[in-house]
């Protein structure tokens, strides 16, 4: 997988796709307060109801909130990690420890990311 598709695995796995609804190089903010020109300031959406809010023959579109990088930030893995349950950290921590021994405690934010979506079963093997 590539870090974008970890990622965003991840994302989806803890709830964090969220979508924004933009018009003109600006977003829709929370409860029709406006406008803002920076996504992580705009309103939050499923991907359903994004689609609602866009209004026939005004250029509008929806896009997705960027994800967190889970593959570099270990303080965003720990948030993601978190959201597993006590028998799926210990999973996880299987995982980890077959990769790297003893040292397992010391996993980069790559490696946990790699055991977290091997854990919640959502891993996908590269294609040759």
């Amino acid at each position: 997988m590539t870090d974008l598709e970890i990622n965003e695995a991840i994302a989806d796995h803890v709830g964090l796709s969220w979508y924004a609804v933009e018009k003109s190089g600006w977003y829709y903010r929370s409860g029709g307060h406006g406008y803002t020109n920076q996504i992580y300031e705009a309103g939050r959406y499923t991907k359903d109801d994004a689609m609602k809010e866009l209004c026939k023959g005004e250029p509008m579109s929806v896009v997705r909130i960027p994800v967190p990088d889970f593959v570099n930030d270990l303080n965003a893995m720990h948030e993601a990690e978190n959201s597993l349950t006590t028998s799926q950290m210990t999973t996880m921590s299987q995982y980890l420890h077959r990769q790297l021994g003893m040292l397992w405690g010391f996993a980069t934010a790559s490696q946990r990311a790699d055991s977290f979506l091997r854990t919640v079963g959502k891993w996908k093997e590269a294609k040759p």
